[in-house]
């Protein structure tokens, strides 16, 4: 179990009868409720591996403090509730203040253009300002994909300099700024650039400056830093394969990021989460500002703030933000109708958000969540497998999401570009469902008997997916891919080549995680063939581009939302 900090919630001795009665029924319904929030805790942690700590606030008041599992669980240092972890994408708040800072000392304005501050970026066709890249409305393409493609590795260092290049050589937007909302740690990347280029200070020794010092919080930074934490550090974990976990390698940053990176505990981020009650820095305007919902273009308000996720939850307004990376997990909530938060920072993957819910629905004793009725699995039908093959094919809906519905061993199966594929079971001929998640599929067919649509429901809407005219790839026709393509944007070049009987691509390898359930082995780079001149790899397509007498001059990455149309020239 947990280690605790206790307390004291005493009352006054001249205080009789039916008074101490009901203190003392309270005291029991409170105990009753951190016996309850502990078992919720524990039963998410196991004794000899990494884990969390866990701060509740009531009122002002700490009212649940407890830390569980191992800090390093090579050395079996336990988690305390002074342990630092890095809390990732919460850091986004921070940087997010800073700003609303010189914004309250007139030192910047949240309509300027960003290249007033950072002349590197190109001269986009419509000006990004700054108060785009704090709602994370402005297009800019998002450097963790770009890094990705260009080999950059997940642990690697990267300086300032390097990821502004990388931002800057970028000629194209996702969407026009104030479309729509994107999540971009591209945008809180710039943020804490200009903190620097207006204050002379990074975003780091500003904060410490405006927030941190002010506050009292004397263990957080905005990198990992052994004197302010006292060596109390929570290494981060990765499942290691077999059940447990191991440690992975502290980052060594040698800049201040502004889209992430601080290094804090939960008893410091009281200190910051009581700002917003008490007015300590910044006085009501600041949090005002922090608090004020970005919106789009056509007048739409956003649930996004100040790098604050502002929504509702069971009939209360909850002010919130998480973070997660492979080795940490972090999240800040608060109804601040109820002056009540709950903080939890992990170090290891896990949904530290929903844990914070269900520790404030238990507490503010708000309708618990009903357990969802065990889903009935259909039953497997017996079906001749030849009828597969009448579905084989390419599926896309009307916003580009696309499916690959192929054979194997005589089964079925189901692949999404961009995710690994799923095996669909027979309800009858014509109806299919996945075990792995509760969705089902059809293939209705016409009056001649042709399928030309795949058709599925969802959350109580309907969806369908039109079957492409797909022709097979003569293997005569591969070599006509083969070649070198560059992409200034990247400032990397791609081979593609063939092997055997399949187009392989000649790329940075991916990390792991990309990896996970993508039937395609390690190093090779094979390319699956979609439609035309599309093709499929793990994290989205590779569409070449031919000229007019068919020759193929390029290719284009397209990944989901996030990315699209990352151009490569042939050379």
């Amino acid at each position: 179990m947990g280690t605790t900090t206790a307390r004291a919630r005493a009352l006054p001795l001249s205080v009789l009868g039916v008074v101490v009665l009901g203190a003392w029924a309270a005291g029991a319904q409170a105990a009753a409720t951190e016996e309850q929030m502990d078992r919720l805790v524990a039963q998410t942690v196991k004794p000899d591996g990494p884990g969390c700590a866990v701060l509740v606030i009531d009122d002002g008041r700490i009212v649940f403090e407890r830390a569980y599992g191992m800090a390093d669980v090579d050395t079996g240092r336990p988690i305390t509730t002074a342990t630092a972890f890095n809390i990732e994408s919460v850091t986004k708040q921070f940087t997010a203040c800073c700003i609303a800072r010189l914004v309250q000392k007139g030192q910047l304005g949240l309509e300027d253009d960003i290249r007033k501050y950072v002349p590197e970026m190109p001269p986009y066709e419509w000006p990004i300002t700054i108060r785009h890249l704090i709602h994370h409305t402005s297009g800019i393409r998002d450097f963790t994909r770009l890094t990705v493609l260009k080999g950059i590795h997940l642990e690697a260092d990267c300086s300032e300099r390097e990821l502004l290049q990388l931002i800057a050589r970028q000629k194209q937007l996702t969407f026009r700024p104030g479309e729509t909302i994107r999540y971009c740690n591209s945008g809180y990347f710039l943020l804490g650039l200009i903190v620097r280029r207006v204050t002379g200070l990074s975003v780091g020794a500003y904060a410490e400056r405006e927030i941190f010092g002010p506050l009292g919080m004397t263990r957080t930074a905005y990198r990992y830093d052994p004197i302010r934490t006292g060596g109390n550090l929570a290494a981060p974990h990765v499942p290691d394969g077999t059940g447990k976990y191991r440690r992975r390698a502290l980052a060594q940053d040698t800049d201040d990021f502004g889209y992430g990176g601080i290094y804090t505990t939960v008893e410091d981020l009281y200190r910051w989460d009581q700002n917003f009650f008490t007015n300590r820095i910044g006085g009501e305007e600041l949090n005002t500002l922090m608090l004020t919902r970005g919106t789009t273009n056509n007048g739409a308000t956003l649930n996004y703030a100040f790098g604050l996720d502002v929504r509702a939850h069971k009939g209360l307004t909850t002010v919130s933000h998480g973070g997660g990376s492979l080795g940490y997990n972090a999240f800040l909530l608060r109804f601040p109708e109820r002056k009540f938060s709950v903080i939890c920072l992990a170090n290891y993957p896990t949904n530290t958000g929903w844990l914070c819910y269900r520790i404030a629905d238990l507490y503010l004793d708000l309708p618990q969540e009903k357990t969802s009725p065990v889903r009935e699995t259909p039953r497997v039908a017996s079906v001749d497998p030849a009828v597969y093959a009448r579905y084989e094919g390419v599926y896309r809906m009307a916003n580009g999401i696309t499916f690959l519905i192929s054979t194997s061993d005589n089964r079925l199966f189901l692949q999404q570009v961009g995710a690994g594929p799923l095996e669909l079971h027979p309800k009858s001929t014509t109806e299919y469902f996945l075990k792995e998640v509760p969705l089902e599929f059809s293939f209705p067919a016409d009056e001649s008997g042709t399928v030309s649509e795949l058709a599925f429901d969802q959350n109580g809407r309907h969806y369908s997916a039109r079957r492409l005219d797909r022709k097979p790839l003569p293997g005569d026709q591969l070599s006509g891919y083969e070649g070198q393509y560059y992409s200034e944007e990247l400032d990397v070049t791609f081979g593609v080549h063939v092997k055997g009987d399949r187009l392989c691509l000649q790329a940075p390898r991916l990390p792991d995680i990309y990896q996970v359930n993508f039937r395609d082995p390690q190093g090779e780079n094979g390319l699956k063939h979609i439609v035309g001149d599309e093709f499929m790899r793990s994290y989205g397509t590779i569409a070449f581009a031919r000229d007019d007498g068919g020759t193929i001059t390029g290719f284009s990455v397209n990944v989901g939302d996030d990315l699209r149309d990352l151009q490569f020239r042939r050379r």
